[in-house]
């Protein structure tokens, strides 16, 4: 077996040494089982099982293993490949040759055989220095990466995201969607859709007779689309379904060795105080009890996570509605409850033992608290989103005011262009985001 570490290449500074390095996703070699790296974080790279684990010598924290097999992927602007750094028993990787050339084309895996290099590096102090600048370059590059909240996934051969019908065995994630940059979630499938063609019309990639297929066929759980650096999926209704749903997200993005992801949820709502059709960015997700937590009993045991969403990205997504200016949108708190009746005071569901006075009283101490509108998912999306690292927003249009009644009576066709106003807010926002010159 030989050792194996991360070198930089195509841009940086210059890599280690490097001896018949053989590129592959995953599988097998020459009888052996194959280790793969799955992900970079906080100047280290993480690895599958393997037998040996050592530091890199004199770059602190950086760490190696044992394997067969390598890969090449792109993370952000940078191509990193994983490479053989010598025979068993050496001193250990070394830095200062000059990079292998890798090919320059995003969301692809290049597979390569027997490639040798020399040690042409400068002296020894050169060396250190370059590692040590290298170092500095993957923890600044960690922090854009999607990231789990669970060792266990890193031991796995093969991880079934059931829901989606997809597989890292049978699905090449890094080329499927190694170029995501925005995910945008709503209930609905065919509002995804309609989303998705929304977004390549608006983006320039739309074609006529362009279809958007379903990546999720396989399955009636979920609907995925996906278009140029784009992935809209449907999530369900309730904080279950979205839960479900975003734990293989995030896994998925993980596995396609995604960064600088931005997730913005794109809903519909009942406001507080508001007039029908206005889109609420939420500041805060809070739950039925006003608190900006969510609380998820695992083993037993209640376990509190934070709501918080990105202060910036809420900014920047009114910034961009103030250049659409087509609608009304505040920035206000979201209630997220377990129930579209009981849990949100309406007085026309199958229970109801309370009166139109405790429901008033309730909704005026929600508006009094900040909060303008009510739904059901915002508090487990902005919780998962927050953990794994991910920069999230919610987006949701107004279809009723809850203090003047409980069901919804506008005509489908007002109903359908309300639901459309979160839509262009983002896709206003996507098309900024990209037409500015320091997109990742």
């Amino acid at each position: 077996m030989s050792r194996v570490r991360w070198e930089r290449g195509a841009r940086g500074a210059r890599p280690g040494r490097s001896s018949g390095w053989t590129c592959r996703e995953e599988g097998a070699l020459g009888g052996y089982a194959v280790s793969r790296a799955t992900r970079l974080r906080a100047g280290r790279v993480h690895f599958l099982p393997s037998a040996h684990s050592r530091s890199f010598s004199g770059v602190p924290g950086l760490r190696w293993r044992t394997a067969m097999c390598l890969s090449i992927s792109r993370r952000g602007s940078t191509w990193w490949r994983r490479c053989d750094g010598g025979a068993a028993g050496g001193s250990g990787p070394r830095s200062g040759t000059q990079p292998t050339r890798i090919p320059q084309n995003p969301g692809q895996t290049y597979i390569s055989r027997g490639s040798n290099q020399r040690d042409e590096g400068p002296a020894s102090a050169g060396r250190m220095a370059s590692s040590v600048a290298e170092t500095k370059e993957l923890e600044n590059h960690s922090d854009c990466c999607v990231k789990l909240c669970n060792p266990n996934v890193a031991t796995m051969k093969e991880d079934v995201l059931y829901h989606f019908n997809l597989s890292t065995a049978t699905h090449d994630f890094p080329a499927m969607f190694g170029d995501v940059k925005f995910v945008c979630v709503g209930g609905s499938p065919s509002r995804m859709k309609a989303f998705i063609r929304y977004v390549a019309s608006e983006l320039g990639l739309d074609r006529p007779g362009m279809d958007y297929p379903n990546i999720c066929a396989g399955t009636d759980r979920y609907a995925m689309f996906k278009v140029g650096p784009v992935l809209s999926v449907s999530h369900g209704m309730g904080i279950p379904s979205i839960a479900i749903m975003l734990h293989e997200l995030i896994k998925l993005l993980y596995h396609a060795r995604c960064s600088g992801v931005t997730v913005i949820r794109i809903g519909t709502s009942g406001g507080i105080g508001l007039e029908p059709g206005s889109v609420v960015i939420t500041r805060q997700a809070v739950d039925a009890c006003f608190k900006p937590e969510f609380e998820q009993v695992v083993l037993g045991k209640r376990v509190i996570r934070s709501t918080d969403l990105d202060e910036q990205l809420v900014q920047e997504l009114t910034q961009c509605s103030a250049d659409l200016s087509e609608f009304t949108t505040v920035v206000g708190n979201t209630m997220c409850t377990l129930d579209f009746y009981e849990g949100q005071g309406r007085l026309d569901g199958a229970l109801c033992f309370y009166t139109e006075k405790d429901k008033q009283e309730y909704l005026k101490a929600a508006y009094a608290a900040g909060i303008r509108n009510i739904e059901m998912e915002s508090s487990v999306f902005a919780a998962m989103c927050s953990a794994c690292g991910l920069r999230a927003a919610v987006v949701c249009v107004t279809l009723l005011d809850r203090l003047k009644g409980d069901q919804i009576s506008s005509p489908h066709e007002v109903l359908a262009e309300y639901q459309q106003r979160p839509q262009r807010l983002v896709g206003h926002f996507i098309k900024k985001c990209l037409s500015a010159p320091d997109v990742p």
